[in-house]
């Protein structure tokens, strides 16, 4: 597993423009008021969007790069207005297939989602042979 998904919180408004002007497929959305777990409420719209779901970490990062290369020719102030971007990478490892894995971002790209306003979380999940074979389940 390596997923790239973008994470924006902001007002409605504004969440609507980003996905529209980045022609954008929202995979999970909730709005400000909201109930959270834990009986707290939303206190500001998120939605989460499908960047990459690839085999390898190089597919991923070829899908990060385009999503990047769609964010630049909008222009750099695509997240202005007061909304939260993050990246958030997820990677599984410990498996015959990928027992370890990496991402390596360039200056030039990690000045790049600065400049974007976007924030960077990568995340390893362990997994193993034994979790991924169906004949465990």
């Amino acid at each position: 597993m390596n997923l790239a998904d973008l994470r924006l919180s902001g007002n409605d408004e504004l969440l609507n423009d980003i996905v529209e002007k980045l022609n954008l497929t929202v995979a999970s959305r909730v709005k400000a008021g909201e109930p959270r777990r834990g009986g707290r409420i939303h206190e500001t719209s998120g939605l989460s969007i499908s960047i990459a779901d690839a085999a390898n970490p190089v597919a991923m990062l070829n899908a990060i790069r385009e999503f990047l290369a769609t964010c630049q020719s909008i222009g750099h102030n695509v997240f202005g207005g007061g909304v939260q971007a993050e990246l958030a990478i997820g990677m599984t490892v410990g498996d015959s297939i990928q027992f370890i894995a990496s991402v390596d971002f360039s200056s030039s790209e990690l000045r790049e989602l600065g400049m974007l306003g976007i924030a960077l979380s990568i995340t390893a999940y362990p997994t193993s042979d034994e979790v991924n074979d169906p004949q465990n389940k």
